[in-house]
């Protein structure tokens, strides 16, 4: 087995595309595929599925891939710390994390685990959920950091993909105040004046959270005049004064307390509580991907799980 081998495979796994990861490796392509069916006749099975385009990654591939990295991260460290006369013996984690979470929940966590991480270094990749997910099951992150909610479905196999809780939050609808402390933008509308909603975009789990909270009321006139798969987004129109938006009441504790923004919907009304949600940060994993490395943080993350 040799080293360009597992570059090449990782370069394949990044672009699924033969010629261009060809090209990036600075060799032909045939001389490229023969190399990944080098690699795949010393592993003892297909890594690549060849009858897809983009060319997408064998059940073994996806295992296989996140080992790959790991061995070339550290005969690469290694390599360069003998050459700088010591070892440092780091060990470094991927993370994929919604965009939304990677701003506003990660810095946090990382400075409460950061004391017992020890030599563990984290890295995050912040993405849409659909791409968070395939980094999972492809194997190219360790782990998912995702918004969740018990009724929401989320399309990976519980058995396969365990996740621990780290902290609970409320979604709530809110808008900016006006100059009496009232809501600019009050939700339910009416026929005659629909409310004005800030959504996220179909398709992100904190847009399916909300479809949820709909779904188990009567349905009010509103119009959706924004949307963006980001609550800091959401977060800054509402702040504008521009309409509704469900937002985790964790990101807005500061603007409620001041009276910059309130709850969109009457607190004396007697259903007023449907109108929010709960609202999980959940932390994903393979379930296969044994490195010390990944178990060290999952016991870390467990043993500070905040409910």
């Amino acid at each position: 087995m040799e080293i360009k081998w597992l570059e090449d495979f990782l370069s394949l796994a990044e672009t699924g595309n033969f010629s261009k990861s060809a090209e990036i490796r600075h060799v032909t392509q045939p001389a490229f595929s023969r190399r990944i069916k080098s690699l795949e006749h010393w592993i003892g099975t297909d890594l690549v599925d060849r009858n897809n385009f983009p060319i997408t990654m064998t059940p073994a591939g996806r295992a296989f891939r996140g080992t790959a990295e790991e061995i070339l991260r550290l005969l690469y460290s290694t390599r360069d710390e003998i050459k700088n006369g010591h070892r440092a013996h780091k060990s470094n984690l991927n993370i994929a994390a919604l965009h939304s979470l990677a701003i506003c929940f990660f810095p946090k966590w990382l400075t409460e685990i950061k004391p017992h991480l020890g030599d563990i270094s984290i890295k995050i990749k912040a993405r849409d959920l659909a791409e968070c997910m395939q980094a999972l099951t492809e194997g190219s992150s360790d782990f998912f950091l995702a918004f969740g909610h018990p009724k929401v479905p989320v399309l990976l196999d519980s058995s396969q993909y365990p996740y621990i809780i780290l902290s609970q939050d409320r979604l709530v609808p809110v808008s900016k105040l006006n100059d009496k402390g009232k809501p600019m933008h009050k939700w339910p509308g009416t026929a005659k004046k629909p409310a004005t909603i800030l959504a996220y975009t179909p398709g992100s789990m904190l847009a399916k959270i909300v479809e949820q909270v709909w779904h188990i009321n009567e349905m009010p006139e509103y119009n959706i005049v924004y949307e963006n798969s980001m609550a800091e987004a959401l977060k800054g129109m509402v702040e504008e004064g521009h309409g509704i938006a469900w937002l985790p009441l964790s990101n807005i504790q500061s603007e409620l307390e001041s009276g910059k923004l309130g709850l969109a919907i009457d607190v004396n009304k007697p259903r007023f509580k449907t109108w929010e949600t709960e609202l999980e940060v959940r932390l994903y994993r393979l379930k296969n991907r044994n490195r010390d490395s990944v178990e060290n943080l999952w016991k870390i993350a467990s043993a500070k799980v905040t409910v």
